[in-house]
């Protein structure tokens, strides 16, 4: 699992921590001098932004690129009143904090990938009955040393592509009790989210019995697979998981799941919204069913465990869907993520 690191940008104070951190993180990932002064500028405007404009401060955020090939992913979001035209916002030459004078535009150009989202205060209101704020901007970037391998880049970008993933412990503690699983079997691909009982060390220790568990996974159906991994964490205080498997030879999705785990699909041919089984892996374990859908390529799973809380609609965000899974992923987080428990949001599409 990756490690994220976070930095909170309240006051322009903050700017040169932030910048300083994340020179700190890249520069042994082989990055050289000339990609570093990139990255310094990056951090520098993206803190510049959050200090000045962003109500209450912003986020930063940043761990290693996806994939085999060396790099830095940068993700930041805020509360702030949004941006009005984003396209412009983008343009070079354009200062969005009368810092740097190529504001966004210097961002993208500067990192190898770049997406970003932004609603503005009061577009969202009347599209959604939560009472949880959804406008704000969020933005994520990625760059590749020089020297990576252009094979390994390609596939970081083909994954990056089809997934998202957002998975952070409850404030404060130190191990997260939450756990994600990703595997392929021929033409069959599992996911997965696994949310250990609780929270600190023993929700993260029996998170990790069900990943040891799930390691095994051959291409067996769920309904299997589950009772193999309720079987495996008998000798821990138990963990709730929702799994799904997409098979696209046959066309075809299925879901199995046990306790208060959330999956969503949009985009798809036929409503799918299965209802997982009552109960704890590990502990208390009724007959598990197995659901089974038409597959329809290009649609987008979301699967998350009830640290986000489940109240988001897709509505309140116009033209997420369309983004990044990362992006997606990160803004769910950032406005339905509880503080009093761990967090995931699995993204595949």
């Amino acid at each position: 699992m990756r490690t994220v690191q976070t930095i909170r940008i309240g006051d322009e104070g903050q700017v040169g921590a932030a910048r300083r951190a994340v020179h700190r993180f890249s520069a042994p990932l082989g990055f050289s001098e000339e990609e570093l002064a990139e990255l310094d500028i990056v951090v520098q405007e993206i803190g510049t932004n959050a200090a000045r404009y962003a109500t209450g401060g912003g986020c930063l955020h940043w761990t290693l690129a996806p994939g085999d090939a060396p790099g830095v992913e940068l993700f930041y979001w805020d509360k702030g009143p949004g941006i009005y035209d984003l396209d412009r916002a983008v343009s070079d030459g354009v200062s969005t904090s009368g810092s740097l004078g190529g504001g966004l535009g210097a961002i993208r150009r500067l990192m190898d990938e770049f997406d970003l989202y932004s609603t503005v205060r009061g577009t969202t209101r009347q599209l959604t009955r939560s009472r949880r704020t959804t406008h704000g901007t969020a933005l994520l970037g990625r760059k590749w040393t020089d020297s990576a391998n252009p094979r390994h880049v390609a596939q970081a970008v083909e994954t990056a592509r089809r997934t998202g993933l957002w998975s952070r412990p409850r404030p404060r503690e130190e191990v997260n009790g939450d756990a994600y699983f990703m595997s392929t079997a021929g033409d069959q691909k599992m996911f997965a989210v696994i949310d250990g009982l609780g929270h600190g060390s023993g929700a993260h220790a029996a998170a990790q019995v069900a990943l040891d568990s799930l390691a095994q996974w051959q291409g067996e159906p769920l309904d299997e697979v589950l009772l193999a991994v309720h079987h495996a964490l008998r000798a821990t205080r138990g963990a709730v998981m929702g799994a799904c498997v997409v098979d696209s030879e046959r066309g075809a999705f299925y879901y199995a799941g046990v306790g208060n785990v959330d999956v969503r699909v949009f985009n798809s041919v036929e409503p799918i919204r299965p209802i997982p089984n009552n109960g704890t892996l590990g502990v208390r374990l009724s007959a598990i069913r197995l659901w089974q859908y038409r597959w329809t390529e290009g649609a987008t799973i979301v699967i998350s465990s009830d640290g986000l809380s489940a109240s988001w609609d897709i509505n309140s965000y116009p033209g997420l869907l369309a983004k990044s899974p990362q992006l997606l992923a990160g803004v769910l987080l950032r406005d339905y993520g509880r503080d009093s428990d761990d967090a995931t949001v699995l993204v595949v599409r």
